[in-house]
C-alpha cells in the first residue's frame, strides 16, 4: 500500500533564507535562551555572520563540511547558522564521543575546516569560540540553493560501521515548514537532544525558522529532575522526547510536563499504558508519536494521539511532502492490515550516505511509484501495516529477527506479550549467542503491582500466549534501563544476565523414577546447580542448544537409546523427557 502525503509544494528554501524573513519581521524578539543569557534575532544574526565571514576568508564554501565541536549553548547556536551562511554543512562531534569514531567522521566526510571552544580539532583550520570571531567581517553570502547541503547527521553503527547521512536545506524546509507539528511565533521549543542526533534538526530549526524561541538545556547532563527546572524557567511549549525519557518523565516527574502544548515522543516503541496514564492526567496537552529515520530528516509520519491507544501505540500517516510505500520482497504494494517493509520517498529524503556509493545504492532505490523522473525511495528496514485510514502500525525491525532452536523469532514479538503481561511496565529482549543459534534473555522493568518470583510468575503466563521456544531463558529485573546520549535504550549497556536461582516459592518436586532421577542427575551436571527437580523445564533452569546436543549424547550412551536432538529444543520437563526415554527403551528391548 502507498500513501502520499506530498501536497505538491515546494520546499524549495535554504535555513539562511528562511532565518533572514523572521529576522526582517521581529528583529527584537527573543531568538534563542540559555541559562538566563537572551540574543534577539538581530544579534544572533551579526553574530553568526562574523562567524560565516571568519568561515569564508578561509575558503570555506557551498558543499563544504565544517566540524563543530561546543556544548549546548548560545554560541552553538551561533556557530552552526554561521557555517550555513558560508554555503557549508556542519558535522556535530560530541566532545565525549571515542576519539577512533570522532577521526572515522572526519576521514568519511573530508572536513575544510572546524568550529570549536577549546584545542584545534584534527589538523583543521579552527575556529574558537567565542573571542575569535570579535573582528571579523561577515563578508559576502555565497548563492545557496536548497538542494545544497545542510547538515551530516552519522548513524549509530549499530548495523555496521556509522554512516554518515547527507541532508540538504530543503529536507529541513519539509521537516520545519509542514505539519507534523505547531509551529510559530508564540512557541518555545527546547535544544535537549545532541545536535549529533538527529531530533535536534526539529528542536532547532523549528522555533528559529518560525518566528519562535530558542530555549536551550544547559550543558552536561540530562536528568529529569534538571529537564523539569528547565521547562518551567524557560516556559517550553514543545518539547520532543525519546520513548526512554518520555517513560522515564512519566514514572517519575510527569508533573514537569503538564505546561507544555505539545510533546511529540518517538524514536523507539511508546508504551502504551504510559501513554494512557499521560493523557489522562493532562488530556490538554497535544501528544504525537513521532516516526522517521535520520535518512529522512527526523520525521517521515507523525500521530497526535487524543485517546487511548490500547495494544499499541501507531505512527501515525505520512506528514506532508512525504509519500509512504509499504512493499512486500518483490516491491509490490501489499493490502491494508498485511504486514510489509516501510519505504519512504518524497522531499524530506536525504542524498543517501556521504562519499559511500555502495551504502547508498542499497538503501536508496528508484520510486517506481513516483510522477517525478530520477526520484529516489529509502529502504527503512522496519516492518509495518496499515491499519484504519492510512495509520501505520510498527511491527519492528527486519534485522531483530533471530534463530532460536531452529526457529526464526521476531524478538518486538516477544516483547509485546511480555510487556501485555502483569506487572511489566517495560521490557527489552535481546538474544546472546551460544555458538550455535541464539538464547533470549528479557530485562523487564516491573510495575511493583504484582508480588511474586518475577521469572516463575511471567513463565507461567506467557506459556498461554508464546510457544515454549519464544518464552525467555533468562529474565532479568531492573529498576531503570541505561539511556544513551541520544535518549535511546543503550543495549549495549544492559547487565550481564547470570544464571537464575530457583523460586523458593516454586514447588519442588523430587524425581518418582530411576529414570526421573537419572535426568535429574544428569541435567543438575551439566548445568552446574545444586539440584533439579522431576517438574523442572530445560530451558527454564538455563539450558540451550550447545548442551542439548551434548545431553542427548549423554543420554544414548548411558541408556542406550538414541533420540532425536530436537527433543531437548521443546523445553521438556523432566518427568516427560524420561517418559520418552523409557518408552524408547522399552521399543528397544522388543526388538
Amino acid at each position: 500500500m502507498t500513501v502520499d502525503a506530498s501536497p505538491g509544494s515546494p520546499w524549495a528554501h535554504t535555513i539562511p533564507d528562511l532565518y533572514a524573513a523572521q529576522v526582517r519581521l521581529r528583529p527584537e524578539a527573543v531568538a534563542v535562551s540559555c541559562a538566563g543569557v537572551n540574543l534577539t534575532y538581530a544579534e544572533l544574526d551579526e553574530r553568526s555572520d562574523r562567524i560565516a565571514g571568519w568561515l569564508r576568508a578561509r575558503g570555506v564554501g557551498c558543499e563544504d563540511v565544517v566540524a563543530l565541536q561546543l556544548p549546548r549553548g548560545i554560541d552553538l547556536v551561533a556557530a552552526l547558522l554561521g557555517i550555513l551562511k558560508a554555503g557549508a554543512a556542519y558535522l556535530s562531534l560530541e566532545p565525549d564521543a571515542p576519539r577512533a569514531r570522532q577521526e572515522h567522521m572526519l576521514a568519511a566526510v573530508g572536513a575544510a575546516a572546524a568550529v570549536s571552544d577549546g584545542p584545534q580539532v584534527a589538523d583543521l583550520p579552527t575556529l574558537r569560540l567565542p573571542d575569535g570571531i570579535a573582528d571579523v567581517p561577515a563578508g559576502e553570502a555565497p548563492a545557496l540553493h536548497p538542494d545544497n547541503l545542510a547538515y551530516i547527521s552519522f548513524t549509530s553503527g549499530s548495523t555496521g560501521p556509522p554512516k554518515g547521512v547527507g541532508v540538504p536545506h530543503r529536507a529541513v524546509a519539509r521537516l520545519v515548514l509542514g505539519d507534523g507539528a505547531q509551529f510559530g511565533p508564540d512557541e518555545v521549543f527546547l535544544l535537549l537532544a545532541p545536535v549529533s542526533f538527529d531530533a535536534s534538526t526539529f528542536e532547532l530549526w523549528g522555533p528559529l525558522l518560525n518566528g519562535g524561541r530558542l530555549a536551550v538545556y544547559p550543558s552536561g547532563a540530562i536528568d529529569i529532575d534538571g529537564l523539569g527546572t528547565v521547562l518551567d524557567r524557560e516556559g517550553v511549549t514543545t518539547l520532543w522526547l525519546t520513548s526512554g525519557l518520555f517513560h522515564r518523565m512519566v514514572d517519575h516527574r510527569m508533573e514537569a510536563l503538564s505546561r507544555l502544548r505539545q510533546l511529540l515522543a518517538g524514536g523507539d516503541v511508546l508504551d502504551p499504558a504510559r501513554v494512557d496514564r499521560f493523557l489522562r492526567e493532562y488530556p490538554s496537552v497535544r501528544l504525537i508519536n513521532g516516526y522517521g529515520p535520520t535518512e529522512n530528516t527526523t520525521f517521515a509520519s507523525c500521530n497526535p494521539i487524543t485517546t487511548p491507544v490500547g495494544a499499541y501505540v501507531p505512527i501515525g500517516r505520512a506528514i506532508a511532502g512525504t509519500r509512504l510505500h509499504v512493499l512486500d520482497p518483490a516491491l509490490r504494494p501489499v493490502e491494508p492490515g498485511v504486514q510489509g517493509e516501510l519505504w519512504i520517498a518524497g522531499a524530506g529524503l536525504g542524498r543517501g550516505y556521504v562519499n559511500d556509493a555502495r551504502a547508498t545504492a542499497d538503501r536508496f532505490l528508484p520510486d517506481p511509484f513516483a510522477r517525478k523522473p530520477g526520484a529516489r525511495m529509502y529502504r527503512t528496514g522496519d516492518l509495518v501495516r496499515h491499519i484504519g485510514e492510512d495509520d501505520l502500525e510498527f511491527l519492528g525491525r527486519i534485522d531483530r529477527q533471530v534463530k532460536i532452536r531452529g526457529y526464526r523469532v521476531e524478538l518486538p514479538e516477544v516483547e509485546r506479550a511480555i510487556a501485555a503481561s502483569s506487572g511489566v511496565a517495560e521490557v527489552v529482549v535481546v538474544a546472546t549467542h551460544d555458538g550455535l543459534d541464539s538464547s533470549l534473555v528479557a530485562y523487564v522493568l516491573p510495575d511493583g503491582t504484582v508480588p511474586g518470583h518475577l521469572s516463575t510468575r511471567l513463565r507461567r503466563e506467557l506459556r498461554g500466549s508464546l510457544p515454549p521456544y519464544m518464552i525467555p531463558s533468562v529474565f532479568v529485573a531492573v529498576e531503570e534501563f541505561p539511556l544513551n546520549h541520544n535518549g535511546k535504550i543503550d543495549r549495549s549497556r544492559l547487565p550481564v544476565p547470570k544464571r537464575e536461582v530457583r523460586d523458593s516459592d516454586a514447588e519442588y518436586v523430587a524425581a518418582g523414577s530411576p529414570t526421573e532421577q537419572l535426568i535429574c542427575d544428569m541435567w543438575a551436571e551439566a548445568l552446574d546447580i545444586d539440584r533439579v527437580g522431576a517438574r523442572d523445564e530445560f530451558f527454564e533452569i538455563g539450558g540451550n542448544s550447545l548442551l542439548a546436543m551434548d545431553l542427548m549424547s549423554r543420554v544414548a550412551d548411558v541408556v542406550g537409546v538414541s533420540l532425536p536432538y530436537l527433543l531437548l529444543l521443546e523445553n521438556p520437563t523432566v518427568q516427560e523427557f524420561a517418559a520418552v526415554v523409557d518408552t524408547a527403551a522399552e521399543a528397544l528391548g522388543e526388538r
